[in-house]
């Protein structure tokens, strides 16, 4: 994934100013890429009908469930543009999602006002 390899190399300020311009600017393709960038590797995040989905299948692995993810692995967040804003920050200065939502291999950011925002 490229995205996840120029994350790596990006510095927090770079970090801040892709928040700052989603503060002003919020578009749902760029929602989905910097929540890529500042995730902890080892899953995906994609699109969903209300907002952004991040599944860490890796860790499904190493915790032995393969087999599917049940409710308890499972965590819904309702936020606005401006609350994923703040957690956005939040990632930067944690230095990834890892701590987060221990024991959570499914988290859906549902998104007010996320089919009013632009795609690209």
């Amino acid at each position: 994934m490229q995205t996840q390899e120029i994350g790596k190399d990006m510095t927090n300020s770079e970090k801040y100013e892709i928040v700052g311009n989603l503060i002003e600017s919020p578009t749902q393709y760029d929602m989905v890429r910097a929540l890529l960038v500042y995730s902890a590797p080892g899953g995906s995040v994609s699109r969903i009908k209300d907002g952004i989905q991040i599944e860490d299948l890796a860790q499904a692995r190493i915790d032995g469930r393969d087999m599917g993810i049940s409710p308890e692995h499972v965590e819904n967040i309702y936020m606005t543009v401006a609350e994923f804003c703040k957690l956005l920050i939040d990632l930067v200065d944690a230095g990834g999602m890892k701590g987060f939502w221990p024991g959570k291999i499914k988290i859906s950011f549902h998104i007010r006002g996320w089919t009013d925002l632009p795609v690209e």
